[in-house]
């Protein structure tokens, strides 16, 4: 009896201890108790990192009493969405909408689409607009267009993947003979148009290019 009057004195000491910060609390829930740690909500909820990590490696859910902390921290509330709600942090997106990086990584792994919010931030880079226009729009970002034009990479690579297929996603295409007297008897035209694209030897190969730009 008294040994497990010792332990629980000993117990209550180190969680003393513990209660000091938001680090040595998580890992006494995290490493000691395997679960939950009510005792120490308080000061992890006032740590962002610790508040998330508590979320996801202790409590395996929402820490709401860390949330308002969490919120002010992009990359917190970021991983947070990601990995803890698997869907929109609403608390959260003020913070992260301020950050470039961040709001390009919440717009696609999060929201799978467009976040408003956020493209004012993603504007000031050429990168992230171009990987923005490219992995989340699916077309044109014309509010980065100014900022893509004066990085010479970023540029090439918009023109190619995005703008040069925004000029003819629209178009519809259709095969025919042309009247240039050489191998290549057919061509690939814009449909209604007189100019071709390409020529080839064969309908067949013809009505292939035609078929995939249509469907683009």
């Amino acid at each position: 009896m008294k040994k497990k009057d010792t332990d629980i004195k000993k117990i209550t000491k180190e969680e003393q201890e513990v209660l000091k910060s938001a680090k040595d609390s998580y890992y006494y829930a995290l490493d000691v108790l395997s679960g939950r740690f009510e005792k120490g909500e308080n000061v992890i909820s006032k740590d962002a990192e610790y508040s998330y990590r508590y979320a996801r490696n202790v409590l395996k859910g929402r820490f709401e009493k860390g949330e308002d902390i969490i919120s002010k921290d992009a990359y917190y509330s970021y991983l947070y969405a990601r990995d803890i709600f698997k869907n929109r942090f609403e608390k959260g997106e003020d913070a992260i909408s301020k950050n470039s990086h961040y709001s390009y990584c919440y717009a696609l792994d999060v929201l799978k689409g467009r976040f408003e919010k956020g493209e004012d931030a993603i504007s000031k880079y050429a990168r992230y607009s171009y990987y923005y226009a490219r992995d989340v729009l699916n077309s044109r970002f014309e509010k980065g267009e100014d900022i893509i034009s004066k990085d010479v990479d970023c540029s090439i690579l918009y023109k190619h993947n995005i703008y040069d297929y925004e000029s003819v996603k629209d178009n519809a295409f259709e095969v025919g003979k042309h009247d240039l007297q050489f191998k290549c008897e057919w061509a690939v035209y814009k449909k209604g148009g007189d100019s071709s694209i390409c020529y080839c030897t064969s309908e067949e190969r013809a009505q292939i290019i035609a078929d995939a730009l249509n469907k683009k």
